[in-house]
């Protein structure tokens, strides 16, 4: 016989068993032994946290021949419902039987009397997944519910629910299972088992069960039969692809001293273990709001994953305000994984990103006295072009380009006819656009890329096609860096297309900025360099952007805009 997995093995079985949902149980209870049994009960929650559990307790201690202990484990009831046989309680599935046929099966054969307890109980799980004449056909029922029948469901998405079925239920809402009572709980089966596991590994496992019971006892029985029934954070480490707080602590500390060779190098390191990356992520915003606690109470009891050593470590070399910045690029990042088919890529642009904000000479000079930290400059924006410099033109929209000299030669670039736009951008044109762009701007405009890639109007598709995949870099006051393939940036920077687009962004999303786009290994390397020269003090003067301007041409031609607007092909000119 197959070995029963341990969240079938300890699933609860009495009130007393269940770990957390203590308000649930209580009533529950009190429902059950006061004979106050509703006719139609709604679990919500998060998935593992004792639904079906509840559900399948409530189904027995209501049919249990000795109401006042039910369930009593020893009448024929408890036996049958234990066993998974008894005749009253059905268990259904939502996902698999969706249909009306279904429902109207179940409600046919509700009617019937019990056949061997007091109560016909129905246990519909993700419920949420009916469809809808299912749904309406179960809503009958609801509200005109057959004697010594209940209906117990249980869904982890409510919102899908007919409002009206809800309201005919008593709802119950799971929460998250603490962190603490599930590593008890593990510490209990452990011992059970005979298996050799310390606190912190089991503190580990809860966490990375992020409140789920069932996934804490699923983690903990496939570490055990990978260690031969000992467990260590080591195994732990291997087997999930995670790391240590430490490791997330150091490498905080190397970004917030600016080690950009040591982050990149770590990073690599992540790739090649093959290391969680977004549940990496997930840690070190963990020790960053550590951070943000320990700085302002100084109460080591209220750390959830950094260590008062470490804390105290971090808030050293930097503020509140700087850990809460890196925190909020960190869950911007989280984002990006889904889109980006790369994740360590994702991870270290937004790593180098927090190194390499930059703020003016003077703030830089000032921000160095106290804190070696890029990151604490990112909370600044850079500041506009003296008055005095020379204005360079934008690269793929003049018909006179001068790209940014290297600093130290001062040498001039040469021209580029009108129609021949270069591409790719070089790596001085991106600086040079890169010492004008602010955090601020940048979340505008992703927001407002974000409004394009669900744009529907199908006459704009040769633009939103464009920028549908498309992340931005850097956003500054007057301009979008896109970070895109390059065979896309081509298209994008061509200028018959940059300028149409230019004109969709500014009469459609009322952005009026223009766009330039580079892919992702040139935006890259440019944020090491900006890393580099801001470091030195050798950033290079802000590009002058030059927009394009209607030509009177098509300011005076009305005949030429009604088409445009409603086609060619359906304006009759008289």
């Amino acid at each position: 016989m197959a070995k029963l997995a341990l969240y079938q093995k300890y699933r609860s079985s009495t009130f007393e068993e269940v770990v957390g949902q203590e308000y649930i149980v209580q009533s529950i209870k009190n429902a059950v032994h006061e004979n106050k049994v509703g006719h139609a009960y709604l679990f919500c929650g998060p998935r593992g946290t004792g639904k079906t559990t509840m559900a399948r307790l409530l189904a027995k201690a209501v049919n249990c021949e000795t109401p006042e202990k039910a369930p009593c484990e020893e009448c024929a009831n408890c036996i049958a419902a234990n066993n998974g046989t008894h005749p009253d309680i059905i268990e259904i599935n939502a996902a698999n039987e969706t249909h009306v046929e279904d429902i109207r099966d179940l409600i046919e054969r509700s009617t019937l009397a019990p056949m061997q307890g007091k109560y016909k109980v129905y246990i519909i799980d993700e419920v949420h997944q009916l469809s809808g004449a299912a749904s309406s056909a179960l809503l009958k029922t609801l509200e005109e519910p057959p004697a010594n029948v209940i209906f117990i469901l249980a869904t982890t998405d409510p919102q899908k629910l007919l409002p009206t079925i809800i309201s005919r239920c008593q709802r119950y809402d799971f929460t998250k299972i603490k962190t603490e009572q599930i590593r008890d709980h593990l510490l209990a089966i452990a011992e059970k088992e005979k298996i050799e596991m310390d606190p912190e590994s089991a503190e580990m496992i809860a966490v990375m069960a992020d409140g789920g019971m069932r996934d804490a006892q699923s983690i903990m029985d496939q570490c055990a039969s990978y260690t031969n029934d000992h467990i260590t954070i080591e195994d732990i480490d291997r087997i999930y692809g995670l790391t240590t707080a430490e490791e997330k602590v150091s490498l905080i500390q190397d970004i917030v001293q600016g080690k950009m060779e040591a982050v990149i190098r770590r990073i690599q390191s992540y790739e090649e273990q093959g290391i969680d990356l977004p549940r990496f992520t997930d840690g070190m915003i963990d020790i960053l709001k550590d951070c943000v606690v320990y700085q302002n109470t100084k109460k080591p009891d209220l750390l959830r994953t950094a260590t008062e050593e470490q804390a105290k470590k971090l808030a050293k070399l930097t503020d509140s305000r700087t850990c809460m910045h890196a925190s909020e690029k960190l869950m911007e990042a989280k984002q990006r994984f889904r889109i980006s088919g790369n994740a360590a890529s994702a991870f270290e642009v937004t790593c180098l990103s927090l190194l390499t904000e930059g703020t003016s000479a003077e703030e830089q000079a000032e921000h160095e006295k106290t804190v070696p930290a890029p990151i604490k400059k990112a909370v600044t924006e850079q500041p506009e072009a003296p008055a005095e410099e020379e204005p360079v033109a934008p690269i793929p929209q003049s018909e006179k380009i001068e790209a940014v000299a290297a600093e130290e030669k001062k040498e001039p670039a040469s021209e580029i006819p009108e129609g021949h736009p270069i591409m790719p951008l070089s790596q001085e044109t991106i600086l040079a656009l890169l010492v004008q762009c602010n955090k601020k701007s940048k979340v505008a405009d992703e927001n407002t890329i974000a409004m394009v890639r669900s744009y529907g109007d199908l006459k704009h598709r040769r633009y939103t096609s464009l920028l549908e995949d498309a992340m931005i870099g850097a956003s500054g006051e007057d301009c979008i860096l896109l970070v895109v393939p390059q065979v896309i940036a081509n298209r994008i920077n061509e200028e018959k297309m940059n300028r149409e687009l230019y004109f969709f962004m500014k009469d459609t999303m009322k952005t009026d900025k223009m766009l330039y786009a580079v892919n992702e290994e040139d935006m890259k390397e440019a944020v090491v360099q900006f890393a580099s020269l801001m470091k030195k003090k050798e950033l290079p003067s802000p590009m002058k952007i030059e927009k394009y301007q209607l030509e009177e041409k098509e300011k005076e031609d009305p005949e030429k805009k009604i088409m445009e607007l409603f086609g060619a092909e359906n304006v009759t000119v008289k």
